[in-house]
């Protein structure tokens, strides 16, 4: 069963799952797969930045992805004064497919690479401030869970990756920035003699004055041979820090 199959089936199972006896309009639920990401499938949520799931094949990826989605809405009517959207008639749709041709230095990558043809649209002003939102409920979900983390979670870590967790963090840090840098901002150095921290209240304080300006630009820049916008910026802001989010919390237990 291919992708596009299993979407269209699924979608039939879950509007059984959340059907009510009343008529509701049906949230379009745009998935854009990313085939190659460290040997696996990455779905994206084309209009939910910060939601994604990994898979191995199709199937895998895309049961995934629904199970992250409904997450990703509670994650968010949790943080969220009022509910930004009703999971309730869901209508999956694989929109856009990205496979890196073979050789290539994108085939090559760990790293999602994908350039949609969605990424091209302008932003509106409510999607930079929702991404702002989430970006900044991201950051404190982190810090409130290393505020109190024993040292033991800390050697856990380390011995684990041999990598320290305010090493992670600084790896956070400079990635986002290196995404902000990739759409050739004119950006003050990265202080990379700072500590960790220090590191990601700089990047964060960059984050937060650079979107506002976002809305409506059409924009696409090449940075060694990958395609970047303002859209697709968001979309891999909010994907690397909810990555390094899950990975120190898998570390630590």
């Amino acid at each position: 069963m291919d992708a596009h199959h299993f979407a269209r089936s699924f979608t039939s199972i879950l509007r059984l799952a959340f059907y009510k006896s009343h008529e509701t309009d049906k949230v379009l639920i745009r998935v854009g797969l990313e085939y190659g990401v460290g040997g696996r499938i990455l779905a994206w949520a084309l209009d939910f930045p910060g939601c994604f799931a990994y898979g191995q094949a199709d199937a895998e990826v895309m049961l995934n992805f629904a199970r992250n989605l409904l997450a990703y809405e509670a994650w968010i009517n949790l943080h969220a004064d009022q509910a930004w959207f009703n999971l309730i008639n869901l209508d999956f749709r694989i929109v856009e497919v990205f496979k890196p041709e073979n050789g290539s230095c994108m085939a090559r990558s760990s790293k999602p690479v994908a350039f949609f043809e969605d990424d091209r649209r302008a932003l509106r002003q409510d999607e930079v401030q929702h991404a702002l939102a989430v970006y900044s409920w991201q950051r404190e979900e982190l810090l409130a869970g290393l505020e109190f983390l024993p040292e033991a979670a800390y050697d856990r870590a380390e011995q684990r990756t041999g990598k320290t967790i305010p090493a992670m963090v600084s790896q956070m840090a400079q990635d986002c920035y290196d995404i902000l840098a990739a759409l050739k901002l004119p950006l003050p150095p990265f202080p990379t003699k700072n500590e960790a921290f220090a590191q990601l209240d700089f990047t964060t304080e960059l984050i937060r004055g650079t979107l506002p300006a976002w809305a409506g630009v059409e924009a696409i820049c090449e940075v060694s041979g990958e395609l970047w916008s303002p859209r697709k910026a968001i979309r891999h802001l909010l994907w690397r820090q909810r990555e390094g989010i899950e990975q120190i919390k898998a570390l630590v237990g």
